[in-house]
């Protein structure tokens, strides 16, 4: 019986050939998915560009450019801009051309190149009441001077008995006669030494021998001290609004600093400790007394060792 089954035919080689597989589709082949409405934009690519080489003739050119702008509107700024008046205003005791002399500023002088400060400078040093000094402009060619002289000078004196006139912050202003130094606040308890007008007061030390040998006695408290301790004192009454009242700051024992209000007043303070608040109760109760018309003259004892933190007042006899 024959085998109707078809049979495969062998190969040339009379080797078998391999059963065929059914194969499916490459995952290439295979319909892609369902793509977004929006399409992707692609990036960017970044390309970097090298700069243009620097051309110096051009950068020198343009500097060369702008220094010529700028010379030529100083140099005409400085060519119509010049100082064709000056005016002195708030002095007192000197008068305009002592001002203006001190200065140092001319007429006709550039208003760009004006040393404001170096003529401030000038006018403090040589004149001891001006306080001070502002320089302003006002174009196209006006200078203004304004001075603030001293309101208060205090009284000191030398080791010859000469007498001198110093602010409130020491520097000796000038030389005076006594009867003028008797309508100043005068200040005790230490000499000047060597004063010059213009210069920062100094107090002379003065060495204490004692015993038979004429040893030197250690020094506590200086006179310097005693002078700064006085200048402390008037120019806390300067700020309290108190100037010219009081007749002298005497600071000869340290322990027990005294002043006169005027002839009213005997004002002890103790030592130097709290000296503002003392100060202070002295002004405030000074001011009472007059506003309540109550002139009655006498001791103020602010010491704070019988009255704490008060003012004690004890009438003349």
């Amino acid at each position: 019986m024959e085998d109707k089954r078809k049979r495969r035919r062998p190969s040339a080689d009379g080797e078998k050939r391999p059963a065929r597989k059914r194969e499916g589709k490459k995952p290439e082949e295979r319909k892609p998915e369902r793509q977004s409405e929006q399409e992707r934009v692609p990036a960017q690519e970044v390309v970097y560009t090298a700069p243009e080489p620097l051309d110096r003739k051009k950068l020198i050119l343009r500097l060369v450019t702008v220094a010529a702008v700028v010379l030529a509107l100083f140099i005409g700024c400085s060519i119509f801009f010049k100082v064709d008046k000056i005016v002195v205003s708030g002095n007192v005791k000197y008068d305009a051309w002592t001002v203006l002399e001190a200065s140092g500023i001319q007429e006709g002088e550039s208003l760009l190149t004006l040393p404001k400060a170096k003529a401030c400078g000038k006018i403090t040093e040589a004149l001891p009441y001006v306080k001070i000094v502002r320089i302003g402009i006002t174009l196209p060619g006006t200078v203004n001077i304004y001075i603030e002289e001293l309101n208060v000078v205090y009284a000191a004196q030398d080791a010859n008995d000469g007498w001198w006139l110093l602010t409130s912050d020491g520097r000796v202003v000038e030389k005076t006669s006594a009867a003028n130094a008797k309508d100043k606040t005068i200040l005790k308890g230490f000499r000047l030494s060597d004063p010059k007008a213009g210069e920062k007061a100094k107090a002379l030390e003065v060495q204490i021998k004692t015993g038979d040998g004429g040893q030197d006695v250690p020094v506590t408290i200086t006179n310097q001290d005693r002078l700064n301790t006085a200048l402390s004192i008037v120019t806390e009454l300067e700020r309290r609004g108190v100037l010219g009242k009081v007749a002298s700051v005497d600071v000869t024992d340290m322990a027990n600093i005294e002043l006169w209000y005027g002839t009213d007043y005997q004002v002890k303070l103790g030592d130097a400790g709290e000296m503002e608040e003392k100060l202070g109760l002295m002004v405030g109760t000074i001011r009472l007394h007059e506003k309540e018309g109550s002139y009655q003259s006498g001791i103020l004892d602010i010491t704070f060792e019988i009255y704490p933190d008060a003012v004690g007042y004890e009438p003349f006899n």
